[in-house]
This record gives C-alpha cells, sequence and structure tokens, in this order.
C-alpha cells in the first residue's frame, strides 16, 4: 500500500520536473520571482568568447546577456520570448550587451507563414555560417513579386516567385560597390543563397528560407521600423 502511494506521489512530480527543464514550445518557464520590465522575442546566440557565452538578441538587434539562461534554452539558433529584469548592478566580462535576469522564458510560437509582401528581415545566420558583425543584410518584399534589401557591400532587388510555402528569387541586380574581401565573400554566399531558395517558413518574427538540398536555413528576424532605407540598403539598383 505505502509502495503504491509512493509511486503515485512521484508520477506527477516527475511530469512536473520533466516540463520544467524542457524548452516545449507553448510552455512558460518561471525562472525567478517577481515581475518583468522588459518583453520581448529573440535568438539565443552562442559566442566562443571567455569560455563561451550565450546571449539573446532581440529583434532590434540588441543583445542581452542573461545570467540564468536555463541549460535547456542553451542552444544556438533557438527562438525564444523572454520575459526579464535588467541587472544593471552587474557586469559582464564580454560586455556583450546589457546583463538581464530572466523571470520567464519558452520557445516561440510557431506561426503560420504570413504574406511576405510589406515584411523586412535582417539575417542573423547565413546557412550556419553566422553573419559578419556590423555588416548589414536585409531582405525585403516591397511589394507582390519583388525583393530588395542590402546584400552586405550592395543594395540589391528582383523577383520574388511566391506560392503559399513555396518561392523562388532570381532576376537579382545589385549596385557595383567593392567593399573588403570578407564582406565581398558574404555578399556572394548571399545573393547565391536567396537564387536557389525553395520554400520559406515564418515562426514569430522570425523568417527561414531553405535551399533545395535539405540544408540549414537562412535565418532572419523581422525589421521593427518603418523606414524602408534600412532594408533596401538606401537605394534601388533596378527600373
Amino acid at each position: 500500500m505505502k509502495s503504491s502511494l509512493y509511486s503515485a506521489l512521484l508520477l506527477p512530480l516527475a511530469l512536473l520536473l520533466s516540463a520544467c527543464s524542457s524548452p516545449g514550445q507553448g510552455g512558460w518557464q518561471r525562472l525567478a520571482p517577481g515581475e518583468p520590465d522588459l518583453r520581448f522575442s529573440g535568438l539565443v546566440h552562442y559566442l566562443e568568447l571567455e569560455g563561451g557565452l550565450f546571449l539573446i538578441r532581440d529583434a532590434g538587434g540588441t543583445n542581452y546577456n542573461p545570467v540564468n539562461l536555463p541549460d535547456a534554452f542553451r542552444r544556438d539558433g533557438l527562438a525564444v520570448e523572454v520575459e526579464a529584469r535588467r541587472r544593471d548592478d552587474l557586469l559582464s566580462i564580454g560586455m556583450v550587451g546589457p546583463m538581464v535576469e530572466l523571470v520567464r522564458i519558452r520557445r516561440a510560437e510557431p506561426e503560420p507563414a504570413e504574406p511576405l509582401p510589406g515584411s523586412r528581415w535582417r539575417l542573423e545566420d547565413l546557412g550556419g555560417r553566422g553573419v559578419l558583425d556590423r555588416v548589414p543584410v536585409t531582405l525585403a518584399f516591397p511589394e507582390p513579386g519583388r525583393v530588395a534589401g542590402f546584400a552586405s557591400c550592395n543594395a540589391f532587388g528582383g523577383d520574388a516567385d511566391i506560392d503559399g510555402e513555396r518561392i523562388r528569387i532570381g532576376g537579382l541586380n545589385t549596385t557595383q560597390k567593392s567593399c573588403t574581401e570578407a564582406v565581398d565573400h558574404q555578399e556572394t554566399l548571399y545573393l547565391t543563397a536567396l537564387e536557389n531558395t525553395a520554400r520559406f517558413t515564418t515562426q514569430g518574427p522570425f523568417l527561414y528560407l531553405y535551399g533545395p538540398n535539405h540544408t540549414q536555413p537562412m535565418k532572419f528576424i523581422r525589421i521593427e521600423t518603418t523606414d524602408a532605407a534600412e532594408a533596401d540598403g538606401g537605394s534601388r539598383p533596378w527600373p
């Protein structure tokens, strides 16, 4: 009798602990008492800095350094929603952004694919290669059937054929500036990847573009601004 009662008590406890340790979609994980003063969505990023550092980059490009990110969420590229408090009383050795204490965190909720025309995005990861710091790489859909953006060194424009989650980008025209070798190389990789895009998905504020060979997707985050020049690179090299 005691054994049965003990087992009955252990089962719900085990389920509770499992839920708290898993970054499953939809379920908030509370990490600290009290109320947050920050709420944002972002991507978890891993930096090879001071023995390794995880940060969360929000849709505006701000890097937050969480003091209590759970192990289950320490996954490079993971999309999350966060409620947090600033900890201006703490300093990070890496000095990559404001220190925050996470109050609650969960994986970003999946959403149906949104119509892309009228949206603007910033590249966060180029198929597992990351993105050069302080180099703008953007993608915009200014109107149906068209794409624009800034490819690292040059502004570009072209065509976009979208049908459901299928997408084909082509006919790209660019301005003709030259930058450093690293920037030019990233631009070539980006434009090539765009022209090889076969499908897309959206997840919260994130856009994923996939090639035809099931390789790692390009990851974008929505640009929260009405300034079209930020997404177009300030120039339109097409008619």
